[in-house]
């Protein structure tokens, strides 16, 4: 049986498809959490510049290489948390999951901020004072309590958003 140049074409890209397999998964932004630091004490610059490039040799072992991995990492988290934002597929963000120092891996989802002003929007202060009603001066002004960590993107291109529970 003969083949036509197009049946071969035909058959040769068929092959071709199923041979290569192309990746037709789409690339979101995920966050990878992998807790807090050991010596968040003795947090120099040169301490958290080895987090970063540790952060790369770990999704290296995932995506293939590091030049990938640096590709892909858009922010590392190395001062009050130990983690990273990188563009992944579904499937790599599942394998990731499964590390055993991995706390949580979760889509980065930008967020519209409701205010830029949050001590008047929540009735902190009044023109910088602050009212003596204010749940502010009732909770002691936040001493030793973190509530939020708010990104807006502006330094970075993406919008992260982080609740921490203590």
């Amino acid at each position: 049986m003969r083949l036509s140049c197009s049946g071969c074409c035909l058959l040769l890209s068929s092959l071709l498809f199923v041979l290569l397999k192309p990746s037709l998964s789409i690339k979101k932004s995920y966050v990878v959490y992998l807790g807090g630091h050991s010596n968040e004490e003795e947090m120099s610059e040169f301490y958290r510049n080895q987090v970063k490039e540790l952060h790369y040799d770990f999704l290296a072992s995932y995506v293939g290489s590091r030049d990938h991995a640096k590709d892909a990492i858009l922010y590392s988290y190395t001062r009050h948390i130990n983690g990273f934002a990188a563009i992944l597929d579904e499937e790599t963000a599942a394998d990731i999951s499964k590390h055993p120092n991995v706390i949580t891996i979760f889509p980065n989802k930008g967020r519209k901020l409701h205010t830029t002003r949050s001590w008047m929007f929540l009735g902190l202060e009044n023109n910088g004072v602050v009212p003596p009603d204010s749940i502010w001066k009732k909770a002691g002004f936040g001493e030793d309590v973190i509530i939020a960590n708010l990104d807006t993107g502006q330094f970075h291109s993406y919008q992260n958003f982080w609740f921490y529970y203590f």
